[in-house]
């Protein structure tokens, strides 16, 4: 399991230029916080050469080395920084966690079937989101994603891990 932040670290640099925006019209008026419009999980398509990534909704996670899947919040708010809690308990130990980073605060709890991160991401046009990476070594069964924003409830999503068909 590794854990991908390129969406993550690009937010907070344009950030920290004044480049992001909350991307509200002129005249809205939004309560103190955060409004989560919608929060979705999925799977992300390769690379296109351009570099970007298609995001398709997903409840099934197929278990095929390098699939990449993302938690993807549209938020309105005037807050530069958001606080966000991920919770991403799998059905067994995996393999590996992936490599720590130095950016983001992660812990997993002592039968290592949980990684907790805790942040605080700039949206992006609207936009919070975070990625990981299946390895080999991930174990099948259903994979529980709980996301907090700031002090509200927590959104929890289910994805079933099942081995990749062959090819």
């Amino acid at each position: 399991m590794r854990h991908r932040l390129a969406a993550h670290v690009r937010a907070v640099a344009l950030a920290a230029l004044g480049l992001v925006a909350p991307g509200l019209p002129a005249g809205t008026a939004v309560a103190q916080g955060v409004q989560v419009l919608r929060a979705e999980v999925g799977l992300l398509a390769p690379r296109d050469a351009a570099g970007h990534q298609a995001f398709t909704p997903a409840g099934l996670l197929p278990l095929r080395d390098g699939q990449e899947f993302a938690w993807r919040l549209v938020v309105q708010t005037r807050q530069p920084f958001v606080r966000v809690r991920e919770e991403l308990t799998l059905p067994a130990e995996p393999r590996t966690w992936g490599d720590p980073e130095p950016d983001i605060r992660r812990r997993t709890t002592p039968d290592g079937r949980t990684a907790i991160t805790e942040w605080r991401l700039a949206p992006r046009d609207g936009v919070l989101q975070s990625a990981w990476t299946v390895t080999t070594g991930d174990p099948p069964g259903t994979w529980v994603l709980t996301l907090t924003v700031e002090d509200q409830p927590p959104r929890v999503f289910r994805l079933q891990a099942r081995p990749a068909a062959a090819r």
